[in-house]
């Protein structure tokens, strides 16, 4: 019997339906799939240089835009990286707005990366409920309303997952 995986913190749960648990390269490879790919930086960027060095990894290799949200942009812009400044409410809001589209179109997936996870687990609620983008959640801990997210990982085997996304 395959269990479902565990949330990092108990009380986020998600009802009857709950999120993927997989592994860095099913998460390449829906990002090298992807139409139109939006990358959310969040605000543990700026402190964790293993995060921040994934997100401008996976912007750089795979074209995406950086939507800094939650002081990030500091980061990014300290760097000399191109970085889009947003709230991330603002941001979430447009995901769920039909209308609302990039220079490619419609956005059909969206990476959230350095987000804080009582955050993002609400954010990730909202989006699977009442929108249509695929959220994909690259966080050491398991995201149970991300579409997919990584099992509870150590730190070391998630700084390999980032290596192999920023590949």
């Amino acid at each position: 019997m395959i269990r479902r995986p565990i949330p990092w913190r108990p009380t986020a749960r998600t009802g009857p339906s709950q999120g993927v648990a997989v592994n860095a390269g099913t998460v390449k490879r829906i990002i090298e799939e992807a139409e139109n790919l939006i990358l959310v930086a969040g605000p543990e960027v700026r402190s964790d240089t293993g995060l921040f060095n994934g997100a401008v990894g996976i912007s750089k290799k795979y074209g995406v835009p950086i939507f800094a949200t939650g002081g990030s942009i500091k980061a990014f812009s300290e760097a000399g990286v191109d970085a889009e400044q947003i709230s991330l409410l603002h941001l979430t809001n447009l995901l769920i707005d039909s209308e609302w589209k990039t220079e490619k179109g419609r956005v059909d997936v969206a990476v959230f990366i350095g987000t804080e996870y009582a955050v993002a687990n609400n954010i990730f609620s909202t989006l699977k409920n009442w929108g249509d983008v695929k959220t994909v959640s690259v966080s050491p801990y398991f995201q149970p309303n991300a579409a997919v997210s990584f099992a509870n990982l150590n730190s070391e085997v998630f700084q390999e997952y980032l290596e192999v996304l920023k590949g």
